[in-house]
């Protein structure tokens, strides 16, 4: 076999690279690319009888009783495939607790494809309403559990 025979099959995948690095430039401009647990520093919250909670403690600030955060819950959701058991999800949240108040706001939420914010950003909302309003901290929550890590540690 020639070596010009294989020409072909190299400009085939040089074009299938090129259409990947695009959609990949792309995903990431509009803030769906893959992430993994590695850019995040992730801190397990104590939670009993709850599911797995993390902290990016990267992303703690603190201002007066206000501490803002980003925290990761992994959910167990059904498989989109009947054959294979539930999946580990995750969802990562943006929030600020005021200490003081013990009161919460909640700004954005992003799902993700896999554990610990890995995988695909499959949907993003964002609470950014005019009238958002700080909630109570109901007890035993995820809040509560959040609440008890990061304003014990001021």
């Amino acid at each position: 076999m020639s070596e010009c025979a294989t020409l072909p099959a190299i400009m085939l995948i040089a074009e299938v690279l090129a259409r990947t690095l695009r959609a990949a430039a792309l995903a990431t401009a509009i803030g769906c690319a893959p992430t993994t647990a590695l850019a995040r520093s992730l801190v397990s919250v104590p939670a009993p009888q709850h599911a797995p909670l993390f902290v990016d403690a990267d992303t703690v600030e603190r201002r007066g009783p206000v501490v803002s955060f980003k925290y990761l819950l992994d959910v167990l959701a059904p498989s989109e495939q009947s054959d294979i058991p539930n999946v580990w999800k995750s969802n990562e949240i943006d929030a600020s607790i005021d200490c003081s108040k013990r009161t919460v706001v909640v700004r954005r939420l992003t799902a993700y494809s896999g554990p610990r914010g890995t995988g695909m950003a499959t949907a993003a909302h964002s609470f950014t309403s005019p009238g958002v309003k700080p909630e109570a901290i109901a007890p035993k929550s995820t809040f509560a559990y959040l609440e008890a890590h990061l304003c014990a540690n001021r």
